[in-house]
């Protein structure tokens, strides 16, 4: 194969798949039926934790905890059940228009999981 072909190819290759990562970083962090790899919204009322976003940059969490979020006047709540336990950065599970810097979310298995 000559070197011109060669290099086509990888060209052809490359803007490929440069032209598809857009498409790949917007996918939504999701399971096949459309549930959050890192849980569901929640109702205030079930919450075991009250985080001000703004006092901390870090918390720890136990798989299953309800936490209920404040920033100023707005807050929401939500149930962790994180696949494989994985940290959650705040920003990917809070609603449009609530404030949040970077806010990582460390979350350990529950007690009532099998090792």
């Amino acid at each position: 194969m000559s070197v011109i072909k060669s290099l086509t190819i990888t060209a052809v290759a490359v803007a490929a798949l440069v032209s598809t990562s857009p498409v790949l970083a917007s996918k939504p962090e999701t399971f096949a039926n459309g549930r959050s790899w890192y849980g569901v919204p929640s109702s205030t009322e079930v919450a075991t934790q009250m985080v001000d976003v703004k006092s901390t940059r870090a918390i720890n969490v136990n798989c299953g905890d309800t936490v209920t979020f404040r920033s100023g006047d707005k807050s929401f709540s939500w149930r962790f059940d994180v696949a494989n336990h994985r940290a959650v950065d705040l920003r990917k599970i809070a609603p449009t228009g609530f404030a949040v810097e970077k806010l990582m979310v460390y979350v350990s298995p529950s007690v009532y999981e099998r090792n």
